[in-house]
């Protein structure tokens, strides 16, 4: 909520001609009212940027960008119930999506036939987590938390006269594998309250514990017309990663 204040005008009205002598001291005490108006704009502003509340709810989007490749997009919605001022409740969806291109010339120069390789990778997830909120300032919310989720991922590698690593005439190649995994992990982040009811802020997750189950992989290649099938079998494993994950920034309403 933002708070205006308006300066009252004078019982003379606007068309009285006032004396030389209080002229001077009449335009300092206008722009001392419109110095007190703009200064609390300014503290409405920052003190009226209210932190959640016990029973209020917020929802917000995170993207990540990541660095490689054709096109990478990561997109997270979280909704939270502040079960209290500092605790918070949370549910959350999101998914990535990334596609690398190759294109391999027959030729050094660049001449001659041209073949492509596609590398494609999908993921979504659910999670539900709780945060631990700070006094941090009247605008600043750090918090830390931990997650438990669910996701599923699928890679698709596609070669057409082309493998790997260069040109391949008349030769193809496609390889699919999926996965699912649960997993908990530890999240550190930050709320920044820009207005009562608007936050930005950023969150990194710089532990996780996931168990991993992974389908059999099926991989078709050859050559002329002339192809091979083979299947490899999948498995399961844990993986323990301490290097952290990609961050986020993240934007949000209060409910």
């Amino acid at each position: 909520m933002i708070y205006l204040g308006i300066s009252g005008s004078s019982p003379h009205g606007f068309g009285h001609v006032y004396p030389r002598s209080g002229n001077l001291s009449l335009k300092k005490k206008m722009r001392m009212k419109k110095t007190w108006t703009m200064a609390f704009c300014l503290m409405a502003l920052g003190v009226f940027a209210q932190k959640p509340e016990k029973g209020n709810v917020t929802t917000e989007l995170g993207l990540s960008l990541g660095t490689g490749g054709n096109t990478v997009n990561t997109f997270g919605i979280n909704g939270r119930y502040f079960y209290k001022p500092d605790i918070a409740f949370v549910l959350g969806l999101s998914g990535s999506y990334s596609m690398d291109v190759n294109n391999y010339a027959e030729n050094g120069d660049g001449t001659g036939d041209e073949g492509t390789f596609t590398y494609r990778s999908r993921y979504t997830e659910i999670s539900l987590g709780v945060q631990k909120h700070f006094a941090g300032t009247s605008r600043l919310s750090p918090f830390i938390g931990a997650d438990l989720l669910a996701g599923a991922d699928g890679t698709n590698q596609k070669g057409e006269d082309a493998g790997t690593s260069g040109y391949i005439k008349n030769y193809s190649y496609e390889r699919e594998a999926q996965s699912a995994q649960v997993g908990i992990r530890a999240t550190v982040g930050f709320d920044f309250w820009v207005t009562n009811g608007l936050y930005v802020g950023a969150l990194y997750r710089p532990v996780s514990l996931i168990l991993q189950k992974e389908d059999d992989t099926t991989t078709t290649s050859g050559s002329n017309g002339s192809t091979i099938k083979t299947v490899s079998p999948g498995g399961s494993f844990a993986n323990l990663n301490t290097l952290g994950e990609l961050g986020s920034i993240r934007v949000g309403w209060l409910f």
